[in-house]
């Protein structure tokens, strides 16, 4: 240290001189300089207390207290769950020790045999708590899974080979945008046109019919965005000259093996979402398979449901059987999103491809293409004809009578409203948190906030729905809408704030990470953070209104039919499904314009970019 006369000191990284402090910074300076203080801390925390309110408690309280019943009720199945966490553990930690240092090679082996063993005591203890018939629903739901495996290959085989064709995704893309009950209205319609009320044989034969049924409808659903995640996907590796020189001039491995090495976050991201929706299917099975089946074709969500009508949704029994669904689900969860956590690249940099001599369109490809479409239009058509031709009257006394219904138009106003609210609080509520846990690279906000909302994306809803259920009663709010949109809300919230968060990273000490987290007014963060989030905010907007329109499950447990959303107004009239055909094909039809409308309508322009910018890095 120097003193100098004029009161002045100075040291090797600072200088004090005449009220004047200068320090050199150990890091780079981030944000534009401006005048006025830090803001205070505690805003932070304000910032995130509705989203924390909600998850805590319509979500992570419920589903806390149904682990406390299915610990007093099944002791046995819930430590063989804790068991198949504790086993995944090491495993977990082994592959993020691998990737860090790849010259440790006997860590991931023993780790493994760890997680082998512990599995499979796991699963012993959670097969001797369960009943046979519990026993029976797990492995229907295991084949489910299988199931949505395949309709993954499937999708990305389709994308490969029909990727030139620039409309391809629009007939393709309209059955996700219907709801699972509403597919299941449809194939159970065609399934009534094929057989022409012909006897199949046994009730093995129907088994298998409604089985077959139940997979084409689930296909039906996903096989559209599927492909057209693998087509956005396989755009950009084309406009790269990187990567689109890695996948063709390549010779070793072989080419279906550079693919998936390429497309890995996305078909992760698909075999999640998919796999998820395939474990909790439950709204087709019920639109579609009579009374008197639908114990033989159960699903993991069928029977917890058929478990908690005998006994209540909060009683034990339903608790215990709900808990190794959420465990699976979770954990897999958990595997995917590490996978999918080191890769950084942009999969809707390109939509252009240029024009090369190696992708030329054939008449194979347009003859598939052809058949794909008349395929994904076929039960919309017979929707169609059911509620227009079937009646006996003209077409236009059968539209005039539709719009005449009072009961289904009053449902659709509910429900529209419904899901315009939860909309509206997952917006207000997500943004805010996004963008705090996208300047949280490390610590706290990288490792333990962002997989335990990949968590609770996952988490199956009879985790929470039960002692909602019990809760609502209790206080009266049986058969009314708050309940029902809170708890929409709290539900989305997870999803969205990992998807918005994604579409906010930006890479430390750069202009856009300077723009994103430096210190400004909150007017021009707020403006900033708006404007890079765009397309992810409307991919949010579209997916949450989607997913409230068309729920059925979460309708059915927490307000019932007091509430009326319009899939709960049907499923009363498949009571009777043969006397009140035309009815329900015309409510499952005039409730699939909206949702169809918008998925149509922002696909391209917000959903692609929304659901494959890095939803869960």
């Amino acid at each position: 240290m120097n003193s100098n006369a004029g009161g002045a000191t100075d040291t090797m990284d600072a200088l004090h001189s005449h009220g004047l402090d200068l320090e050199l910074a150990p890091r780079r300076l981030s944000g534009p300089l401006i005048p006025g203080r830090h803001p205070r801390k505690w805003i932070g925390a304000v910032i995130l207390l509705p989203a924390l309110g909600l998850i805590t408690v319509f979500i992570v309280a419920p589903s806390l207290y149904t682990v406390w019943l299915a610990a007093r009720a099944r002791p046995g199945l819930t430590l063989g769950c804790g068991l198949l966490v504790l086993a995944a553990i090491p495993a977990a930690i082994a592959r993020d020790i691998k990737r860090r240092f790849p010259s440790l090679p006997a860590v991931l082996p023993v780790a493994v045999s760890w997680a082998v063993v512990g599995a499979a005591a796991a699963v012993v203890l959670i097969g001797r708590g369960l009943t046979p018939d519990g026993v029976r629903a797990y492995l229907f739901t295991v084949g489910w899974v299988v199931v949505a495996a395949l309709l993954v290959l499937l999708a990305l085989a389709i994308a490969w080979f029909t990727r030139r064709l620039r409309w391809m995704w629009r007939p393709l893309i309209l059955p996700f945008g219907i709801s699972a009950f509403t597919a299941g209205i449809a194939f159970r319609l065609l399934f009534d046109h094929l057989t022409e009320d012909r006897e199949l044989g046994g009730v093995i034969a129907y088994r298998i019919a409604f089985g077959v049924l139940l997979v084409l409808a689930f296909a039906w659903t996903w096989l559209g965005l599927l492909t057209g995640l693998f087509r956005a996907a396989l755009l950009a590796i084309d406009a790269d000259e990187v990567r689109a020189g890695e996948l063709y001039q390549e010779t070793r491995p072989h080419l279906v093996f550079r693919l998936l090495r390429l497309v890995q976050p996305v078909w992760l991201i698909a075999m999640l979402v998919v796999g998820v929706a395939a474990a909790r299917v439950f709204d087709a099975i019920l639109a579609s398979v009579p009374r008197s089946m639908q114990y033989q074709i159960d699903s993991a969500t069928v029977y917890w449901w058929r478990t908690s009508a005998a006994c209540g949704p909060w009683c034990g029994e339903a608790a215990a059987y709900a808990l190794p669904l959420a465990v699976a689900l979770g954990l897999a969860a958990l595997w995917a999103q590490a996978g999918i956590r080191g890769h950084r690249m942009s999969w809707t940099a390109g939509t252009r491809i240029p024009e090369t001599g190696r992708e030329r369109t054939g008449f194979v490809q347009w003859l598939a293409v052809l058949g794909l479409t008349c395929v994904s239009l076929l039960p919309i058509g017979i929707l169609a004809w059911e509620a227009l031709g079937s009646s006996g009257r003209s077409v236009r006394a059968q539209l005039r009578a539709i719009g005449h219904d009072g009961g289904l138009w009053r449902a659709l106003g509910i429900t529209a409203s419904v899901a315009v609210l939860v909309t509206l609080i997952v917006l207000l509520v997500s943004v805010q948190v996004a963008h705090r846990l996208a300047a949280v690279r490390t610590g706290i906000g990288a490792r333990i906030v962002v997989p335990c909302l990949v968590f609770l994306t996952v988490l199956p809803a009879q985790m929470y729905l039960g002692p909602l259920h019990d809760v609502i009663n209790a206080w009266g709010f049986a058969g009314t809408r708050v309940p029902l949109i809170f708890t929409h809300a709290a539900a989305g919230l997870p999803i969205a704030i990992l998807i918005l968060r994604g579409a906010l990273l930006a890479p430390a000490y750069t202009p856009a990470a300077d723009a994103l987290y430096g210190l400004a007014p909150a007017r021009v963060v707020t403006g900033r953070v708006l404007r890079a989030v765009r397309p992810a905010l409307g991919a949010v907007a579209v997916l949450e209104f989607i997913q409230v329109w068309n729920d059925f499950f979460i309708g059915l447990l927490i307000s019932g039919a007091g509430a009326s959303p319009w899939a709960l107004l049907l499923w009363g009239d498949t009571r009777q499904f043969d006397q009140n055909a035309a009815q329900l094909a015309a409510g499952a039809l005039v409730s699939a314009v909206v949702p169809v409308t918008l998925l149509l309508l922002f696909w391209r322009r917000w959903l692609v970019p929304g659901l494959t910018g890095g939803a869960v890095r």
